[in-house]
């Protein structure tokens, strides 16, 4: 609500802005193509489009970090689920029904919560520290699976720092700096082309209106880049459901005669 709040009070500087330049502020020819025109004008599109530029790129970068950091994690569940395959029934049962409870909370609980406050559920970290218990607890044989209990040691580990991973890009947002400098520039952008307009040319307000258009466009997606699991660009459960899925496949393989 405070995103669509922002985005309409920006419309409305814009289009309230325009409405009085061209009717009481309309600049004469000496102001249009002198320091307005030749120094304002230039300076002002520069900030703007070097503010919206910096915002995309954050919003995009904070995106692929967390879409990569997603992969990894997923990678590091499947492969501790194969790893557990060699422990004693009942340890390697325990942990991947650990795992199982983990993974299922991140989807159900997590993202969620991820996806509207910008933070992960306490559940998850219950579930990650049961799991990492049913690892560390597992019995010493002499069965030769010594390198497939560091092997799920070692994916735990990246599970616990894929999760700290996850609540931190939770909470990146573009900087709220970044997206005023932006927001500022665009309506005066938006604005100032309307002022400068001569009487009855009916050419220049479409032009304009269309250059209102697309600036209040290019603000309206900043605004709603969001975290990198909301928004414009969001990294859905998609992945981590595909890893339960695979849970699945790997016990209908281990049942095959």
């Amino acid at each position: 609500m405070s995103t669509l709040f922002v985005a309409l009070a920006v419309l409305a500087a814009m289009v309230g802005g325009a409405a009085l330049v061209a009717w009481r502020f309309r600049l004469a020819g000496s102001f249009a193509e002198g320091a307005v025109g030749v120094v304002i004008a230039p300076c002002v599109l520069s900030l703007y489009l070097v503010a919206a530029a910096m915002a995309v790129v954050i919003g995009w970068e904070d995106y692929k970090s967390a879409e990569d950091d997603m992969i990894s994690e997923a990678g590091a569940a499947q492969a501790l689920y194969w790893s557990s395959t060699a422990f004693p029934g009942e340890e390697g049962e325990a942990v991947r029904g650990h795992l199982r409870t983990y993974l299922t909370t991140v989807v159900e609980d997590d993202w969620p919560l991820m996806e509207t406050k910008g933070e992960l559920s306490p559940g998850g970290d219950d579930d990650l520290a049961l799991l990492a218990a049913s690892v560390r607890g597992l019995s010493v044989s002499d069965t030769g699976d010594g390198l497939d209990r560091l092997t799920a040691r070692q994916e735990v580990t990246k599970l616990s720092d894929a999760r700290s991973q996850r609540a931190d890009a939770a909470g990146d947002q573009i900087p709220a700096a970044l997206l005023f400098v932006s927001a500022l520039s665009a309506v005066i952008i938006a604005v100032l082309p309307f002022a400068m307009i001569r009487k009855g040319s009916g050419v220049a307000y479409f032009w304009s209106s269309v250059n209102l258009v697309f600036v209040f466009g290019t603000i309206v997606v900043l605004l709603y880049m969001g975290n990198p699991y909301n928004g414009v660009l969001a990294n859905d459960a998609g992945t981590m459901e595909e890893a339960l899925a695979g849970f699945d496949r790997s016990d209908a393989t281990l049942e095959l005669p």
